[in-house]
């Protein structure tokens, strides 16, 4: 769904709040409904203005606001693309999200899969498949997200080739690696004081 033709956000509007198009009725107070417990008829009920595509479209747009602020905030790893293979689960249409859990070491990778169609998705869960698309990675180089441009149903060696856990192209850069060690810290390897005598005088004997 692209929730674009539904929400706008106009600065004469609702003080340039995210809005659906042509009404006064924010997102928010839909998002609140739907977290107090309302269903989607009742709430069209309380907004006939409304249809059931909109109540989709806030999803969406509060799912893709979501991930991008995560992206945006967090120091992450280069992303990459990639294939993944493993059991496909915890899918929740309402959103495109789900859970993947890697056939390697049972580790569960979850993503988005805007790019899927929603039948077709509700179709695979609980199967073993593979999703390829983009993984972003956390700063420590886990996997973050996985968004998916494709999934299929695993055939033949799939599983066993594209099985593991995706990883950064390139290790994630850590200054601690390049500090010099002076002093007490470069001869025992600890902080000055943190030393006894006896370690010192051990390390300066080693040294003589």
């Amino acid at each position: 769904m692209n929730w674009q033709n539904y929400i706008t956000a106009d600065p004469f509007v609702c003080k340039g709040k995210a809005c659906f198009k042509d009404t006064q009725l924010m997102v928010s107070m839909v998002l609140e409904d739907l977290a107090k417990g309302l269903t989607s008829d009742e709430i069209l009920k309380n907004y006939p203005s409304l249809n059931q595509e909109a109540i989709q479209a806030a999803l969406a747009f509060v799912a893709e606001i979501t991930r991008e602020q995560i992206f945006n905030e967090l120091n992450l790893a280069p992303h990459r693309e990639v294939r993944v293979a493993g059991r496909l689960e915890a899918v929740r249409l309402s959103d495109y999200t789900f859970t993947l859990i890697t056939a390697e070491i049972q580790y569960p990778i979850n993503g988005f899969a805007k790019a899927i169609d929603l039948q077709t998705l509700s179709t695979l869960l609980g199967k073993n498949v593979v999703v390829s698309g983009t993984i972003h990675f956390t700063v420590e180089g886990t996997p973050l997200i996985l968004e998916a441009a494709q999934i299929t149903i695993a055939k033949g060696h799939d599983l066993e080739i594209w099985g593991r856990i995706p990883t950064p192209l390139h290790p994630p850069f850590n200054m601690n690696n390049f500090k010099a060690k002076r002093g007490l810290n470069a001869i025992v390897g600890k902080w000055p004081g943190d030393e006894t005598d006896e370690e010192v005088i051990k390390a300066l004997e080693e040294l003589s």
